[in-house]
């Protein structure tokens, strides 16, 4: 019998995963499909009880897992603990279900390979427990390395598309020197606890560095330059991945140092930065007429609301950021999903080549505009109740915030009517072939859970509320 320890056997079984991948890379849809059920089925695993027991037993009695076993090296502690397991199942799940969206339609041979790495790259990133310093103060490095490995992923092979990604370098890059300097003031502390000033400068630059790596405006610049030319499901699933690493890391700052919050004024920078960030990707979006710019300015929105709720007082804030989270998830995959086969059957996302497409494409059109819309919080779109929930928290302190944040989801949704005349065009002939029946099933599907989340929000009410609970341990 094999007996492995989880940190270590998670990570192998992806890079290996990732290694015949590569190897198989010629049968793109076969390999992706395959990686995607492996994967999916490592994130239900994880969402059952396997946490909680000693050890699992694979392939019969052949390999032994040891759910709580610890591995060291090089001073790194890496941990499985009850609070990271369903982050790390959602991790996971959105790999999963990038892959098997991938093996309808292409996004390049290195796509698979790669993102089983990244994937591997960010559940080390989690299991993560301890560190010679403060392992949340690395965190912030280690995003860094999987930012530059995300660039691969990205460029798709494409020579000269390479700016846009490598701006996704920024904000990790930049903060990580922060981290280091909040690290040594912290340090100070521990020697002397009565030092106001080193706690000061410590609360203000970790909720600087923190403000940073949640690249509001205007340090969004990689999102909408990417979405321009990259894969829509590659731009999604690195978009997901980064994002939820940093509310995992948010949260773990703020609880092991409450002290930022009242030092710092964090909160009032969460409001300015989600404030901007919301009405900015809102009016971009108005005289968007690329429908990658035009995903990714809503996208931007909605990040700003959330971002938004991060500054919301109250012990329901975070119950309603993962809630948004949740269905940002749905709405971003969504119209990746529609994108994607867009772009492929086109070759490009140029809106010249993609006019009159949705009379060819018509149900991968269709889950592209109701993804748009959902980050928009368009009713019966997956956004709505989210939206419009905290619409209600937001007018409750200020209600000319709230007031801005729906005048630019306005503007989302102008700029989706927009591109609706492009895609829709009745005077200009159709550049690419009619919809295969396989993508109309897959676009449906994306239609169906996107609209039954807006009809029966409640269907998220007990997974958010597990991962609440375990978020908070």
């Amino acid at each position: 019998m094999i007996s492995l320890p989880f940190p270590l056997f998670l990570p192998t079984i992806l890079l290996l995963l990732a290694l015949l991948v590569y190897l198989f890379r010629r049968m793109e849809q076969v390999t992706s499909a395959t990686a995607g059920l492996v994967v999916g089925g490592l994130a239900l695993w994880l969402l059952g009880d396997s946490p909680a027991n000693g050890l699992v037993r694979l392939l019969g009695t052949l390999v032994q897992v040891d759910m709580r076993a610890e591995v060291m090296s090089y001073d790194l502690l890496f941990h499985l603990t009850p609070n990271v397991a369903p982050i790390l199942a959602l991790t996971l799940l959105l790999t999963a279900m990038a892959l098997l969206l991938s093996a309808s339609v292409g996004q390049g041979r290195s796509f698979a390979p790669f993102a089983l790495v990244l994937a591997s790259g960010y559940a080390l990133l989690l299991l993560l427990a301890d560190a010679p310093i403060s392992p949340e103060l690395l965190l912030p490095g280690f995003l860094a390395l999987l930012a530059a490995l995300g660039v691969y992923i990205l460029q798709a092979g494409q020579l000269g598309q390479i700016l846009g990604p490598l701006r996704s370098l920024l904000p990790p890059l930049l903060a990580f020197p922060l981290f280091i300097l909040a690290s040594w003031h912290i340090d100070s502390l521990a020697i002397n606890p009565q030092d106001s000033v080193a706690g000061a400068a410590a609360a203000r630059f970790l909720a600087l560095g923190l403000l940073l790596l949640l690249a509001p405006v205007p340090f969004h610049s990689a999102g909408p330059a990417t979405a321009e030319n990259a894969p829509p499901i590659a731009v999604a699933l690195l978009t997901l991945l980064y994002q939820l690493a940093t509310l995992t890391l948010l949260f773990r700052i703020t609880t092991l140092y409450p002290f930022v919050a009242e030092l710092s004024g964090q909160n009032l920078w969460l409001t300015a930065a989600g404030l901007v960030t919301a009405v900015w990707g809102g009016f971009a979006a108005v005289g968007s007429s690329h429908p990658g710019r035009l995903w990714s300015y809503a996208m931007l929105h909605d990040w700003g609301l959330i971002l938004l709720m991060l500054a919301a007082p109250g012990d329901t804030s975070w119950s309603l950021v993962l809630f948004l989270f949740s269905l940002r998830v749905i709405s971003v995959l969504a119209a990746a999903a529609g994108l994607a086969y867009l772009r492929d059957a086109a070759g490009s996302l140029n809106p010249a080549r993609l006019r009159g497409a949705g009379r060819s494409a018509p149900w991968s059109t269709s889950a592209y505009v109701l993804g748009g819309l959902g980050l928009a919080g368009f009713p019966l779109s997956a956004g709505f109740t989210g939206h419009w929930a905290a619409l209600q928290t937001v007018a409750e302190n200020d209600w000319r915030v709230a007031a801005a944040v729906l005048l630019a989801s306005g503007g989302v949704v102008v700029g989706f009517v927009r591109m609706i005349r492009i895609l829709y065009d009745p005077q200009t002939p159709p550049s690419i072939s009619s919809e295969r029946l396989m993508r109309g099933l897959i676009a449906i599907t994306a239609i169906l859970i996107a609209s039954g989340v807006a009809i029966a929000p409640q269907l998220l009410n007990g997974p958010i509320a597990w991962a609440l609970m375990a978020f908070r341990g």
